[in-house]
C-alpha cells in the first residue's frame, strides 16, 4: 500500500490539441499556440449559453463542480467537470456579480457590485438569497472563505473589508488603507490577506479586523489584483498593470518575478495540481504557470479576443478559467493519466465520490482554507495524511477493489467516499473461464479480500471466496447472462472491513 504526502444547459466542449506554434479552431474560436517546451497542450473551451454575459471568477464547488459569475448576464452558474453548464439568475436586476466562493457552509456565495449586496447560491436547490451589505455605494468586490468559517469580502469603493456569517450576518471593518481594496483570500498563518489596487499595497487581516500594511516598493503603479495561498505557505498576487507575479511571505516580505514579454495585465492567479502557480494574462489572452522559485515554467495563447481573468483548480486536477470576452469558460488539461483528483475544502471533500480503477492513485489537494487531511474511515489504517495546511497534497494507491470510506481527522463530520470496482473482461463465454482481478497484488499482512458474486437471475450477491488472500482467480460461468463481482478488504483480527466495491459485471454469451 503506497501513501505519498507532499509538506440544465448543455453545450459539449471543443477540444483542441494545440502543437507548437499551430493554429486550430475551436468552434467559433480560434486558439493559437505558444511552444510549451516542444509539448502539445490541450485547452478546451466551453461556451457560455447567455450571449456576452462576460463570465468574471470562478470557484470550485463542494458536489464536484464549478461555479462562475456572469457579471452582464446577471447570472450565477455552474460548469460540470464534463462541460455542462446550468444558468442560475440573481433576483435583483442588474447586479452585477462577480467575485465569487464556496463557503464552509457548502454554499456557493458571491459579490454583487452594483446592488452593494451578497448572495447564495444553494447548489442543491438553485434558490438564490440576498443579503444587503451595511455601507451604502460600498461596490462589492472579492469574496473568499475565512479561517474562521465566515465569508469575507472586499468593499472596493468605501476602502472596507466585509464578514457575512452563513446565516447571513454583515460586519464590516476598515481595510487600514487609503482605497480600493480587491482580490482577498485566507493564507496558511490563518489571516485574511488582500491586494489594495490603487497605491499598490498588500494587506493582512486577523479575522478580529486588525490591519497590517505591506507597500510593495516601486515607483511604478501596479495595481495588484488577484492574491491566493501557494504550496510554499505564501501569498501569491498578480499585477494587472504591471508585468510581475507578486509572493508576500506570513511577514510581509514582498518579492516580484518578470513575466517577460509585452504588457500582459496579469490578472486572475491559482494553485495547480503539481504545485505551480497558474496565471492568466488578461491583455495578451495567454495562461501561464510559474514555479515557486519564480520561474516561468509555461505559456500558452488561448483567443486572441478571450480576455482570461479568473483561474482556479478544478476537482479534477485540472485548470479552469474565464473568459471574459470571449464569454466562455476555459480548461487547461493537467490531470495525469492513472491519477484521480478530490479537492478538500471547508465545506467537504470534492467530489463526495470519486470512482478509481485498480492500482490508480488518488490524489487530494487541500485547499482549506483550514488544515484538513484525509484518513481511511474503516479503522483499517490503509492511508492517513494525518494533518496538513494549505495548499498541500497527498497520494494514496488504491490497491484493492472496495468502497472506502473516507474521512477528515481535523474534522471527522467531513466524509467521502472511493469506489474501486473488480477488474473483468466485457465479455465471456459459457463453459469458458475467465480472469476475475480484485487487488494489484496479494493481501498485506492481517489482511483478506472476501468476493462475492450475483449470478444470472439471482437478486443477491452469494460468497465466492471468503477469507483470501490472492489478488485474483479465474471463473467458469455455466449460465448466459450478466455475472457481477464485488469484493471487499477485511482485517483478520479486528474484523474491521471496508464497503463493497461497486459491482463489476461481465456479459457471458451461451
Amino acid at each position: 500500500m503506497e501513501s505519498t504526502m507532499y509538506h440544465e444547459t448543455t453545450n459539449p466542449g471543443n477540444t483542441v490539441r494545440i502543437p507548437a506554434l499551430g493554429w486550430l479552431l475551436a468552434g467559433a474560436l480560434a486558439l493559437p499556440a505558444l511552444p510549451l517546451h516542444g509539448r502539445s497542450v490541450e485547452v478546451e473551451v466551453f461556451p457560455v449559453p447567455t450571449p456576452a454575459s462576460r463570465p468574471y471568477t470562478i470557484t470550485a464547488g463542494p458536489d464536484g463542480c464549478l461555479y462562475f459569475t456572469e457579471s452582464n448576464g446577471n447570472k450565477v452558474a455552474r460548469i460540470t467537470t464534463e462541460g455542462v453548464i446550468t444558468e442560475f439568475p440573481v433576483p435583483t436586476p442588474r447586479s452585477g456579480p462577480y467575485g465569487i466562493a464556496t463557503g464552509a457552509d457548502g454554499g456557493i456565495w458571491f459579490t454583487e457590485r452594483f446592488a452593494d449586496q451578497i448572495g447564495r447560491l444553494d447548489p442543491v436547490t438553485g434558490r438564490i438569497d440576498e443579503f444587503p451589505v451595511l455601507t451604502p455605494f460600498a461596490q462589492p468586490w472579492e469574496i473568499a472563505a475565512g479561517p474562521d468559517g465566515n465569508l469575507w469580502f472586499t468593499e472596493e469603493d468605501v476602502a472596507q473589508i466585509g464578514r457575512i456569517t452563513p446565516q447571513g450576518q454583515v460586519t464590516e471593518f476598515g481595510a487600514g488603507t487609503c482605497c480600493f481594496p480587491t482580490g482577498i483570500t485566507t493564507g496558511a498563518d490563518g489571516n485574511l490577506w488582500f491586494t489594495v489596487e490603487i497605491g499598490d499595497q498588500i494587506v493582512r487581516m486577523t479575522p478580529q479586523g486588525q490591519a497590517t500594511v505591506f507597500q510593495i516598493q516601486t515607483k511604478l503603479q501596479l495595481l495588484p489584483w488577484d492574491i491566493t495561498p501557494g504550496p510554499d505557505g505564501n501569498l501569491w498576487f498578480t499585477e494587472l498593470a504591471g508585468r510581475s507575479i507578486g509572493r508576500v511571505t506570513p511577514l510581509g516580505d514582498i518579492d516580484r518575478f518578470l513575466v517577460d514579454g509585452d504588457f500582459s495585465g496579469i490578472a486572475g492567479i491559482g494553485v495547480g495540481p503539481e504545485g505551480h502557480m497558474w496565471f492568466t494574462e488578461n491583455d495578451t489572452s495567454r495562461i501561464g504557470a510559474m514555479k515557486t522559485n519564480g520561474s516561468i515554467k509555461s505559456r500558452t495563447d488561448v483567443s486572441s479576443d478571450s480576455r482570461p481573468l479568473s483561474i482556479v483548480l478544478g476537482p479534477d486536477g485540472n485548470l479552469w478559467f474565464t473568459m471574459a470576452d470571449g464569454n466562455g469558460i476555459g480548461r487547461v488539461r493537467r490531470s495525469k493519466r492513472g491519477v484521480q483528483y478530490v479537492l478538500s475544502m471547508d465545506a467537504g471533500f470534492s467530489p463526495p465520490v470519486r470512482d478509481a480503477k485498480l492500482g490508480e492513485r488518488v490524489q487530494w489537494t487541500f485547499i482549506g482554507p483550514r488544515p484538513h487531511g484525509v484518513r481511511d474511515a474503516a479503522g483499517l489504517g490503509l492511508f492517513d495524511s494525518g494533518a496538513l495546511p494549505i495548499v498541500s497534497y497527498f497520494h494514496h494507491e488504491v490497491f484493492a477493489a472496495a468502497t472506502y470510506a473516507c474521512e477528515d481527522p481535523m474534522n471527522p463530520v467531513i466524509q467521502g467516499t472511493v469506489r474501486v470496482p473488480v477488474q473483468l473482461p466485457r465479455r465471456g463465454e459459457v463453459g469458458t473461464a475467465f480472469p476475475v482481478t480484485w487487488s494489484t497484488r496479494e493481501a498485506p499482512e492481517n489482511l483478506v479480500f472476501d468476493v462475492e458474486v450475483k449470478l444470472p437471475g439471482e437478486a443477491e450477491y452469494q460468497p465466492w471466496l471468503a477469507g483470501t488472500t490472492a489478488a485474483g482467480a479465474e471463473y467458469a460461468p455455466d449460465r448466459p447472462g450478466s455475472v457481477r463481482f464485488r469484493s471487499r478488504v477485511r482485517h483478520t483480527q479486528t474484523g474491521q472491513e471496508t464497503g463493497m466495491s461497486p459491482g463489476a459485471r461481465i456479459r457471458i454469451s451461451g
